[in-house]
């Protein structure tokens, strides 16, 4: 049997294409793909941003449903509403144990069978996370890109009151701003210049909002941190060096920037070293969903939100929500792949 897929081709360009049905493997589950969120990578993949090769079946974060089961998976599994994990991993390796499941050395298994803009996807049973019962089926999709921030978020040393600065306020910024705020960020700045993700950033627990285009940071950051001079802690969700740079402009002595943003390969860091040097600031990258993925669909039933997908496209229509996103007409934009 075959199944759609939108298969990449290079650019902006995207074809509706028949594909094998995956058959779930020894430890592997299928899933009926509900939800496939349009990544920031995904944007970038089509812009040369970020290194991939095509053709191919892209997209990696996703909800479904298990409607078979290989080899050594339970059967009760069939039914079970999940979001998805593009990676496998063995809980035995140095990565596994101390640091990131999605850096697995010695993963098992194989990974998904194609990327999740398909009807369906064989992946790791492990990699399938049960969703709570209250949270619906297409919220769960968001799931991949909380945790990425929730790890991110983590690596970091927040002090008591602390201040904080988050620049960009799409889906990983707003995610970025809810976990600084529930791990003790008191006062927080969103700067973002698209006023339909600026608005939303209050819903997920931003203090202040900043337009850049009305108002210099700069000014901003005197206003609120006073003597201090800066932030205790600032993130960069946006995927550009020169708002890097910003960030540890605005960053207080000793105090820490966080990237969550991917910047382009090659990328440069249009910083004064010698400065941050000076003033000792503590630059972190942040990477993938780290080892928190289980806990996060029980963090996102503590959040509000309505209204973060702006809009869902077919599977036909995926180069659309690309060029949507890509724009910011709104905050996250997702596939839904069995809706024709």
């Amino acid at each position: 049997m075959n199944m759609l897929a939108s298969t990449w081709r290079g650019g902006p360009e995207f074809t509706l294409d028949q594909i094998p049905d995956p058959e779930p493997m020894e430890g592997q589950v299928l899933v009926e793909i509900d939800t496939t969120g349009i990544c920031g990578t995904d944007v970038h993949i089509t812009q040369g941003l970020f290194p991939s090769d095509c053709p191919k079946v892209i997209g990696h974060e996703a909800s479904g449903v298990i409607i078979d089961v290989g080899r050594g998976v339970d059967r009760k599994r069939i039914g079970e509403r999940v979001c998805l994990s593009g990676t496998n991993h063995c809980y035995e390796c140095w990565n596994c144990r101390n640091w990131s499941y999605g850096r697995c050395t010695n993963a098992s298994g194989g990974g998904p069978s194609n990327g999740f803009y398909a009807e369906r996807a064989a992946i790791p049973a492990r990699s399938a996370t049960k969703l709570p019962d209250d949270l619906a089926i297409d919220l769960g999709a968001l799931t991949e890109p909380a945790a990425c921030c929730l790890s991110g978020v983590e690596m970091l040393d927040i002090p008591y009151r602390a201040t904080g600065l988050v620049i960009g306020a799409g889906l990983m910024g707003l995610f970025t701003a809810a976990f600084l705020k529930s791990h003790g960020v008191e006062t927080l700045v969103v700067s973002e210049p698209f006023a339909v993700r600026r608005d939303m950033a209050a819903q997920f627990g931003a203090d202040v909002l900043h337009d850049p285009a009305e108002r210099p940071l700069e000014e901003l950051t005197a206003e609120l941190t006073g003597e201090a001079r800066g932030f205790d802690v600032t993130a960069e969700a946006v995927g550009k060096p020169e708002l890097v740079a910003k960030c540890i402009e605005n960053t207080r002595v000793r105090g820490q920037t966080l990237m969550i943003g991917v910047s382009p390969e090659q990328s440069q860091l249009p910083a004064d070293l010698r400065e941050m040097h000076y003033r000792e600031i503590k630059l972190l990258g942040a990477f993938g969903q780290g080892s928190v993925s289980h806990r996060v669909p029980a963090e996102l039933l503590k959040m509000n939100l309505d209204g973060v997908i702006s809009g869902t496209f077919p599977l036909s229509q995926v180069a659309d929500g690309i060029d949507a996103s890509a724009r910011g007409d709104g905050v996250k934009f997702a596939i839904n792949p069995n809706v024709h």
